[in-house]
């Protein structure tokens, strides 16, 4: 853990527990001052790491450039990738678990699903992939704007993005 960021910025013993022995999902990004962080998901006494890192974005005015699949036996993957930064970025996780009717069986499904607001800022574009199946879902796909997707993303310091009306539409509630 960096000091005084509480970003997870080594690959330490309880992200190995986490992504090695526990086989939990996460990810890696790149920032454009160049520090590396992790997805440090349930670290103790700590807040989600996502909101960890858009804190530490908007107070020392950097972006993500590179978001990549952190995923043990997995291929390596970059979800989206700008060197300049990638402005209106998030990420969820999402675990499941599916059970049989007899409750005899079940399996584990997890989920990362990086969205990234496209420059017309009229729609979002998706990239998820998903464990057990290690594979991505298609490429192409795209959600509407909503409230959820906007406040959980990463936006650069004076992004046009999130001054775009559309986008303001959504987030002083004139929009749904």
């Amino acid at each position: 853990m960096e000091l005084g960021t509480h970003l997870c910025t080594h690959f330490d013993g309880y992200m190995n527990k986490l992504c090695h022995e526990d086989m939990m999902i996460s990810w890696q990004i790149t920032l454009t001052n160049g520090l590396v962080t992790y997805g440090d998901y349930e670290r103790p006494d700590f807040p989600n790491p996502w909101e960890r890192l858009r804190l530490y974005c908007n107070f020392h005015d950097v972006l993500p450039t590179k978001v990549e699949l952190y995923m043990f036996g997995a291929e390596h993957k970059i979800f989206f990738e700008d060197p300049k930064g990638l402005d209106g970025i998030s990420i969820m996780r999402g675990v499941a678990r599916e059970q049989s009717m007899d409750g005899q069986q079940s399996q584990s499904y997890q989920t990362l699903t990086v969205c990234l607001l496209d420059d017309s800022c009229e729609r979002i574009n998706v990239a998820k992939y998903t464990w057990p199946h290690n594979e991505f879902e298609q490429k192409d796909s795209v959600r509407q704007l909503s409230v959820t997707n906007l406040e959980n993303m990463i936006f650069k310091n004076g992004s046009e993005k999130l001054l775009n009306p559309k986008v303001q539409e959504y987030l002083d509630g004139t929009r749904v």
